[in-house]
């Protein structure tokens, strides 16, 4: 099934209820700390030196209610507009898929979900669901990601990257391509889900290395949910200026 990205607004009033710790970050007594270098096998660990970075700390909120279970990637200290619209963010892509429930045997539990990347500029969160769906042979895993600049405060979309989204996005479609035709588990994959439109892009993170996009279920269920990386090199001619230094941070 097609990758579903975060929907970022306000939570329904479904979802546990939280307090506010003193830097305005939420808490629960299910939530816990963890060291902001904990990250998906294959993903960037590196926190920047920047001692702003150093402010941030990754922890988790928990979401429990009837029928969902899902820790949700948050930030802790740092700059409060920064925090507050990644932790929003965050916990709106889990919410639309709390959302979803409709039938006594429908579920959605969280999978291997972090904050991906803190560093000198910017915040990065992949949170992953996994939705149980009454009457289904199997059940659906789903990425749903968030960057957030910290100096702005504000969500990094597809178009605040590049002068021209559609020469951005032919870019995007061709390095991705290239990438899951030398993946073995992508044997089959629809190319249709890879041409330049930015639904098919817009569930990303920002590493060092390169901008991690979340392709979905672009061959088989079997196969999983395919992820590439496309470098940063590879965009710089695409990228708006000062943008590839904020990403990279």
């Amino acid at each position: 099934m097609k990758k579903t990205a975060a929907v970022i607004g306000a939570l329904a009033s479904a979802a546990v209820l939280t307090a506010c710790g003193p830097d305005d970050s939420p808490t629960t007594g299910g939530g816990s700390s963890v060291p902001a270098t904990s990250a998906a096998a294959g993903a960037s660990t590196t926190v920047a030196g920047s001692p702003r970075a150093e402010t941030f700390t990754a922890t988790t909120l928990r979401l429990e209610g009837t029928g969902y279970k899902i820790d949700v990637p948050q930030v802790r200290g740092g700059k409060a507009n920064a925090r507050a619209e990644f932790n929003e963010a965050m916990r709106a892509g889990a919410q639309e898929w709390i959302d979803r429930i409709n039938r006594p045997g429908d579920s959605v539990t969280g999978g291997d979900s972090q904050v991906l990347r803190i560093g000198s500029q910017v915040l990065s969160g992949h949170l992953v669901v996994v939705m149980y769906s009454e009457g289904a042979a199997h059940p659906n895993s789903f990425d749903a990601a968030h960057v957030t600049n910290i100096d702005t405060g504000k969500a990094i979309t597809l178009p605040d990257l590049f002068t021209d989204l559609q020469q951005g996005l032919n870019t995007l479609s061709t390095q991705a391509e290239a990438q899951v035709q030398q993946n073995p588990r992508a044997t089959g994959y629809s190319n249709s889900l890879l041409t330049p439109v930015a639904e098919h892009f817009q569930t990303w993170v920002a590493t060092p290395e390169g901008m991690r996009i979340y392709l979905g279920e672009i061959a088989s269920h079997a196969a999983g949910n395919i992820d590439v990386i496309v470098p940063w090199s590879a965009l710089d001619g695409v990228l708006k200026p000062g943008m590839r230094a904020i990403l990279s941070s």
